[in-house]
């Protein structure tokens, strides 16, 4: 790795925590440069605005998302497994992430808010049409319409996990999910599928604690 490339990774993983962390509209990048005790100049050679670093941040998340969901949705288990092993990932992130983070990309960038919420959508689409697939066939999920099915788990996130919504209610953006993700997953699942889910769910709790 270039002296360049070490020096754009290093400025961009501490504006990453940081701003994940604390929410980036009132941090300056005098802040920044301070606090990494380096030049404004050496960081806006890679990153010309401050946008452009919370660009780079939410295409890194992105990408991070997207490999660990197709390697979710790739392997061999039965689809309750890959539904719950979906909640703990997205819980996980999402706590990792303050509601600061995603109350300033919706606000104050929202073009790139728009761009992670096509994502959002996209992914939710084409999971949702693979793991009714699966589900059925294992006779775990009830025959329902794929189309409102799908329909409904994209409008519901979109209303309730946002911003929006969030600081309106007093949520946090992981519960909000977590709630929303439960009740559409109850709503769609046969009884064999129901009593699988509580049993799985239970069984991946424990092995994370260990």
């Amino acid at each position: 790795m270039t002296d360049n490339r070490v020096e754009k990774e290093k400025i961009l993983r501490f504006t990453q925590e940081k701003f994940i962390n604390e929410g980036f509209y009132k941090t300056t990048m005098d802040e920044i440069a301070s606090e990494l005790q380096m030049s404004k100049k050496t960081i806006y050679k890679h990153f010309p605005s401050k946008e452009k670093l919370v660009e780079e941040i939410s295409e890194d998340f992105i990408t991070c998302a997207t490999t660990d969901l197709d390697e979710i949705i790739n392997s061999r288990e039965n689809v309750i497994v890959k539904f719950v092993k979906l909640l703990n990932m997205y819980s996980s992130r999402m706590m990792r992430h303050s509601d600061k983070w995603y109350r300033d990309l919706q606000l104050h960038t929202p073009q790139i808010w728009i761009k992670v919420d096509k994502f959002r959508t996209e992914r939710i689409l084409s999971i949702v049409k693979i793991l009714l697939e699966q589900g059925r066939k294992e006779k775990l999920i009830e025959p329902y319409p794929p189309e409102i099915i799908i329909t409904s788990f994209i409008s519901t996130v979109r209303a309730i996990v946002n911003p929006e919504f969030i600081l309106r209610n007093k949520f946090s953006m992981q519960e909000a999910f977590k709630y929303t993700f439960e009740m559409l997953l109850n709503g769609i699942l046969t009884e064999q599928g129901k009593e699988k889910y509580l049993k799985t769910k239970k069984l991946l709790e424990t092995e994370v604690k260990r």
